[in-house]
């Protein structure tokens, strides 16, 4: 019998496990408002192209969403 880790490399949406991480622009929805966060690492899948914040991507989005919110 063979056992398979789950690495977290699987696409939420469609199941795929083609994957691609890289940096882009995240869009953070805030209430009516939308904020774009920059630079954010990302895993892409290829197939449906969802984006899913790696864990740097989501402390780098709470930090941003932090700040913005500080700001009002």
């Amino acid at each position: 019998m063979k056992i398979i880790k789950n690495t977290g490399k699987i696409c939420e949406k469609c199941g795929s496990q083609n994957m691609k991480t890289h940096q882009t622009t995240y869009p953070l929805k805030l209430g009516p408002k939308q904020l774009n966060v920059e630079r954010v690492s990302v895993k892409e899948c290829m197939d449906c192209h969802t984006l899913k914040p790696t864990k740097a991507g989501e402390e780098k989005i709470a930090r941003c969403a932090m700040t913005f919110m500080s700001l009002f």
